[in-house]
């Protein structure tokens, strides 16, 4: 399953979406102007980055779908705390992994329209004289955008040099389950001992 999501994902029709384009291209400056904030300090950083997140992206939808058919053995309270950790998980790969890109742009390129709510919007972080300079690296990206149940659009997944987040944490997810007796309060706790460290190795 996790296979033909990525392929269809992949060989999507090219068609224009402006709005999605346009709603990820706003998105990312307002995120960018948390992370590069002089003013916050490292807590108010992420708690302000965390309500970005929470607003761009459909932070329950996502991690149900990384339980993969664990999601119907679990019961609601454990899948409201996985909810919960995954959140703090998140949160803290994809600031991680944007403040990689701290002093580049980002440009939006082009999207693939797979249906009338269903955008998959491709960019690029480059160094802002990219073209100026041969030996520095840009950066493909891309975006998963859907619409919410108001209709706004809202991010389900993003994509970083071919790999989407998401399904990857489901693959990953999956194997931890298996050899775990299927326990998703076990992979809870781990999900917030891997923020923890990540949090701790962005710190020092």
């Amino acid at each position: 399953m996790v296979t033909a999501l990525g392929t269809s994902l992949m060989s999507a029709p090219a068609h224009a979406s402006v709005e999605s384009e346009a709603f990820i291209q706003s998105s990312m400056e307002d995120g960018y102007e948390i992370l590069n904030s002089t003013t916050l300090t490292d807590d108010e950083r992420s708690a302000q980055f965390r309500e970005f997140m929470l607003a761009l992206t459909d932070m329950r939808r996502i991690a149900r779908f990384t339980l993969g058919p664990y999601v119907n053995r679990a019961s609601d309270a454990e899948i409201e705390d996985f909810v919960d950790a995954f959140i703090t998980y998140a949160t803290a790969v994809y600031e991680d992994r944007l403040t990689t890109y701290a002093g580049q742009t980002l440009t939006v390129s082009r999207s693939n329209d797979r249906a009338a709510d269903d955008s998959v919007v491709t960019a690029i972080f480059a160094t802002p004289d990219n073209d100026a300079d041969p030996n520095s690296l840009s950066i493909n990206v891309a975006f998963r955008v859907r619409e919410d149940t108001n209709g706004d659009p809202i991010v389900i997944d993003m994509q970083v040099e071919g790999i989407w987040l998401a399904v990857n944490q489901r693959a990953d997810f999956t194997s931890f389950l298996q050899q775990n007796n299927g326990s998703v309060p076990s992979l809870s706790a781990s999900l917030r001992r891997q923020a923890e460290t990540i949090r701790s190795s962005d710190e020092t």
